[in-house]
């Protein structure tokens, strides 16, 4: 269970309740479809669950959690209020950030005098400095989707589809240790090469044509996330230029990257060598976003962001240019930011790759 005193610095509420599946498997490491979580201070916590999990649950109390079944009429509401009432709770935090209008006002007209506290950026303020576990198993997601591109490179080849090669690619993460995927497998090939989220179709790469693949793999929950462009033969003359200042763009932004660097500076360093080589209005979206439970978490590195790099986060460097009706480029690292230095994850060549 982790420890929710950082939390609680951030909100002046009595207690926060957790309803979404992902934050309460963020801070009790227990994966489960139901439940609510009830954190008080001083990491007194209390579990609500119902008969599927009860069983299971029973782990948490090692960790100092109070697991309570529900079940035989007793709803989740009665219980939330016993344990109200019992600890004198006024104000509860609530996900604004998670939960639906419909479920906020369930919780608002059944809670009753309770008032309640939107703490749904401070949960995720929280999330974003990660724990050496957290960071271990990132490293393990990451290592396994570097693996897989190792594989794929030697499957790819003119004649397959885009939809071959995400089966392929999912094959190869999954015989490699993921226990899922972190998000949908991007493949584009050829022209389609010059949509940035580009689904997997039906069509046939040829000779001659960029494939590039987004994609990641999850383990223990946690994500990574890599992009890279290879060519089935020989790149055209442009592609083959795009494709090299999309390099650039990355290498300039990681080699000048650093603890307490503000996103936007990030962003600028890989966005200033695509403009200043004619190519700005192709890059059409940010350069990097952190990742964890979800695959896009703060901080963001783009022209608009506020946020700080700080130490024990994370940020994916992924510039790419799109050219309708030529094709695109997109190459993506998962950084580690670090006191004294950045560590890249990606251990996948990043120079032209042609197959």
């Amino acid at each position: 269970m982790k420890n929710t005193d950082k939390l609680f610095e951030m909100t002046q509420a009595d207690a926060v309740l957790v309803i979404s599946e992902k934050n309460r498997m963020y801070f009790t490491g227990f994966a489960s479809t139901f439940g609510y979580l009830v954190l008080l201070r001083g990491n007194n916590n209390v579990f609500i669950t119902d008969p599927r999990y009860y069983e299971m649950a029973q782990s948490l109390v090692e960790d100092g959690v109070e697991v309570v079944q529900i079940a035989n009429g007793i709803s989740a509401a009665d219980a939330l209020l016993d344990i109200f009432n019992k600890h004198e709770i006024k104000s509860v935090g609530f996900e604004d950030t998670e939960l639906t209008v419909q479920t906020y006002n369930t919780l608002k007209h059944q809670l009753g005098g309770v008032k309640l506290i939107a703490v749904g950026d401070d949960i995720c303020r929280v999330r974003s400095f990660k724990t050496e576990t957290e960071i271990d198993y990132i490293k393990k997601a990451q290592s396994i989707t570097d693996i897989a591109f190792s594989e794929i490179c030697k499957i790819i080849k003119p004649g397959m589809t885009e939809r071959d090669v995400q089966v392929e690619l999912e094959y190869q993460m999954a015989k490699n240790g993921a226990e899922g995927l972190a998000f949908d497998t991007i493949i584009a090939s050829g022209v389609n090469t010059s949509k940035p989220h580009a689904h997997p179709t039906d069509k046939v790469i040829e000779l001659g044509d960029p494939v590039t693949m987004d994609f990641g793999a999850r383990y223990h929950g946690y994500c990574s996330d890599m992009t890279r462009t290879v060519f089935v033969g020989q790149p055209s003359e442009e592609m083959r230029k795009i494709y090299n200042i999309v390099l650039l763009a990355q290498t300039t932004g990681i080699s000048n990257a650093y603890c307490g660097m503000g996103g936007r500076e990030f962003d600028s360093f890989c966005r200033e060598v695509i403009k200043s080589n004619g190519y700005e209005k192709f890059f059409v979206h940010s350069t990097g976003h952190s990742l964890g439970i979800d695959i896009h978490e703060s901080p963001s590195a783009s022209m608009r962001s506020n946020d700080i790099l700080g130490a024990k986060q994370f940020i994916t460097c992924e510039p790419g240019i799109y050219v309708p009706g030529v094709g695109g480029v997109r190459i993506e690292d998962l950084l580690l930011i670090e006191e004294d230095g950045i560590t890249d994850l990606t251990t996948s060549d990043k120079n032209i790759i042609i197959l």
